[in-house]
């Protein structure tokens, strides 16, 4: 992980995100062989679990805003792992996932499920369900 310190702040907000970031660091590194980050792979899941789909359909299942979500499909359709099969003259967007798209797709799932394994190994049960509690309460602020 990136080690961010937490305990020199009080504040909550800053320890989560410090958290948040080492933990997104740690899942990116596990995750670099397949050239895309953890980012790159939540979007490349949802689009394959519904292609063709809208970037509004897309926004909705990932719960990102459009104009973030722009921002990180950019990457995506650059590197040719997804294409916008629009028809010319239409204004919304048809995304899917190209074979190479689906190739990396499947080579980060297993890099993916190798980085849950090693989370969960540097905690015990205990601190998972904790955790899991955790994260849930702070769904509702």
């Amino acid at each position: 992980m990136a080690n961010k310190p937490i305990s020199n702040t009080a504040c909550y907000c800053l320890k989560i995100r410090r958290t948040a970031g080492n933990v997104i660091h740690f899942y990116d590194s596990v995750l670099a062989p397949s050239g895309v980050t953890v980012r790159q792979y939540s979007l490349l899941y949802a689009i394959a679990s519904g292609m063709p789909c809208t970037v509004a359909e897309l926004a909705a299942r990932t719960e990102l805003d459009r104009s973030t979500l722009a921002r990180s499909l950019k990457p995506l359709l650059k590197s040719k792992l997804v294409v916008d099969t629009k028809e010319s003259g239409t204004r919304n967007s048809s995304l899917e996932l190209t074979q190479e798209g689906m190739e990396v797709k499947e080579q980060a799932a297993g890099l993916w499920a190798d980085a849950q394994k090693a989370f969960e190994k540097r905690l015990t049960q205990e601190q998972l369900s904790a955790l899991e509690d955790v994260l849930a309460a702070l769904q509702t602020l």
